[in-house]
């Protein structure tokens, strides 16, 4: 896999910002609000912050004020501010059609609400605007990549999967045709499947597309582990497609996080993506505007607060998280370094993206136990990669399948295959979201689990007390049942040649161990992921369980820390491992990792990487 897009010939982390001045806003390509030397100066803002990267907007109303013409005075100045980025060495990321801006749909005049995937002349207007943009800057060595769009589910809206990617696929050609035709081409869209549900924009279906993933996120959790963790699990989720994940935007506005706090998820961000192997992190945005009276930020005011720059020029404390990360940049060998290959996979069920025929699920529900999945995994040490049912699972030695009431009927015969050839599978019940085809869908329950249910039809059995406790082979686990009867519901069983781990306070069989020819399935009777991400649990101790599995499937962590809240990432370079520690806590926290440099304490959303020579 290649993961690094290249500025000025060479692959290298991407580090940046999303671009506007802050002299014009989305307005800056129009004659009065042009100011070249604000654009010089914010060019060189961003070398000296460290910065190599910026994604830059091409806004409708101003590129296209009278569609087919595209206004070639705006494209000069787009090609000023190429010019001024080539020669700073600073590499763009154009992005094409911006209808969507900050909380505001804007669009082609004359558009009147038709579609711009399926409209012959709106699609018609685009081409023309990728071909003379794309002419524009043809040549042009600051030309990184171009992207389609800005987030352009949210301005052209949702569409069947197959006229999406027939519509990316006829813009990317223009941009091809008309550029350099090794340019790199992404979608813009955000990847917002990765939230549930289907806008056309699918990630497999555009694979053959685009030559980069461009996640967008802006993560809200009730719980601040899983909240910290949720870039960390977009980038896992899109690695299975084998092409660099450029994390497009990221950020908060000032109005939503003091000043040190958003210096804080700047760091913890962009050491996040450098550490995992991201092909790069481009925060929103450059700088705060002074531009109240105009939309969208009249009536999204929070808005003109996103900047490291101050609308007068001057530095927030992000600015120093960047020029942090910056020295990283420019110190490493980008595409020579290795990064560790989880061995372990979370399966994500099709149903989160796909309407099957009467088949209804709660999507939010569904993405919650993932990512609760995903951080008990990082707090036992485990690095996991999110993975498609329907994508392979042979390369992985441990199988999680949290809290899933239904996968397709050739993933549960996939998974049984890959625990008869060795893998360790782990699977925790979940009853479903409603009363209507309530209960597993898995119909080999027995050949996998190693035992048989009880369950009566239609009737939940739901646990007698709030606080469920489960204990046995050294594990004490305890969570607070929540949701409805049926999704709080436990699954009863008995064993049929499975081995009891775990009992709950009733004597009951909980957790359970099975060989299955040369592998072991583990089955959790209670919907344990499910509990956690319904709830707050900073101080939970349930991540034991997956060191537990972890051990099962001789799975170890490298360079573990003793603190579940501290996180560590291993990449190796040519001489050296470099080991990113991460407190993903808001509290100072006591942890030791084995290297130089790895004890004491870590001042909250503390980054130290840790340098150990190899002999």
């Amino acid at each position: 896999m290649t993961r690094y897009l290249r500025a000025f010939g060479r692959p290298t982390f991407l580090l940046g910002a999303n671009y506007w001045s802050r002299a014009g806003g989305p307005r800056m390509w129009e004659e009065a609000r042009w100011d070249e030397a604000t654009v010089a100066a914010e060019v060189a803002n961003m070398r000296a912050l460290g910065m190599n990267a910026c994604r830059a907007f091409l806004f409708l109303p101003t590129m296209m004020p009278s569609p087919p013409r595209v206004d070639q005075a705006a494209l000069e100045r787009l090609q000023r501010l190429c010019a001024l980025a080539e020669q700073a060495e600073l590499a763009l990321l154009p992005s094409l059609l911006v209808g969507h801006m900050s909380g505001e749909n804007f669009g082609f005049p004359g558009q009147r609400g038709r579609s711009p995937y399926s409209d012959a002349e709106v699609v018609a207007w685009e081409r023309a605007l990728a071909r003379a943009a794309a002419g524009a800057l043809c040549g042009s060595k600051a030309v990184a990549a171009w992207v389609l769009s800005n987030e352009m589910p949210l301005w052209g809206g949702a569409a069947p999967v197959d006229v999406i990617a027939a519509w990316a696929k006829l813009l990317a050609g223009e941009l091809r045709a008309a550029a350099a035709p090794e340019t790199p081409i992404g979608t813009g869209d955000g990847v917002m499947n990765l939230r549930g549900g289907q806008n056309g924009f699918d990630a497999d279906a555009l694979a053959s597309v685009v030559d980069y993933v461009g996640p967008h996120a802006y993560p809200a959790d009730a719980d601040p582990i899983r909240q910290a963790l949720f870039c960390e699990f977009a980038i896992r989720s899109l690695e299975y497609l084998g092409k660099p994940v450029l994390f497009e935007e990221f950020g908060c506005s000032s109005a939503q996080a003091g000043e040190a706090e958003q210096a804080a998820y700047w760091r913890e961000t962009i050491s996040t993506a450098m550490a995992t192997g991201a092909a790069g992190a481009l925060g929103w945005c450059l700088s705060d505007f002074a531009l109240s009276a105009e939309a969208p930020y009249r009536h999204h005011p929070f808005e003109l607060g996103f900047g490291v720059l101050r609308a007068d020029g001057s530095e927030k404390p992000a600015a120093g998280a960047v020029r942090a990360a910056g020295e990283w940049v420019r110190a490493l060998d980008w595409d020579a370094l290795d990064f560790f290959a989880p061995r372990a996979a979370i399966v994500r069920p099709s149903y989160l993206e796909t309407t099957y025929p009467f088949s209804w699920e709660e999507r939010s529900r569904m993405v919650h136990g993932l990512l609760s999945a995903y951080a008990l995994a990082r707090k036992a040490g485990l690095q996991a990669q999110v993975v498609p049912e329907t994508h392979s699972l042979d390369r992985y030695d441990l199988i999680l399948v949290p809290s899933t009431q239904k996968l397709l009927a050739p993933t549960w015969e996939k998974i049984l295959l890959r625990a008869a050839d060795g893998a360790t599978v782990y699977w925790s019940y979940f009853g479903g979201d409603y009363d209507f085809h309530q209960g597993m869908w898995c119909h080999l329950f027995e050949t996998l689990s190693g035992c048989r249910h009880r369950l009566r039809y239609g009737v939940p059995d739901v646990p007698a007390t709030e606080v469920v406790e489960l204990l046995g082979d050294g594990l004490a686990l305890r969570a607070r049942a929540a949701g409805g009867p049926f999704a709080r519901s436990l699954l009863p069983i008995e064993p049929a040649g499975a081995r009891v781990v775990a009992r709950d306070t009733a004597g009951r069989a909980a957790l359970t161990q099975h060989a299955v020819g040369r592998g072991t399935v583990f089955f959790l009777a209670y919907p344990w992921e499910f509990y956690l991400g319904e709830q707050v649990a900073p101080e939970d101790t349930s991540h034991a369980l997956y060191a537990y599995l972890a051990a099962a499937a001789g799975v170890a962590p490298a360079y573990p820390a003793s603190d579940p809240r501290v996180h560590t990432h291993l990449v190796r370079a040519a001489r050296e491992d470099l080991v990113w520690a991460l407190n993903r806590s808001w509290d100072p926290v006591e942890a030791e990792v084995d290297a130089p440099g790895g004890g004491g304490t870590f001042a909250p959303k503390e980054v130290r990487v840790l340098r150990v020579p190899r002999g």
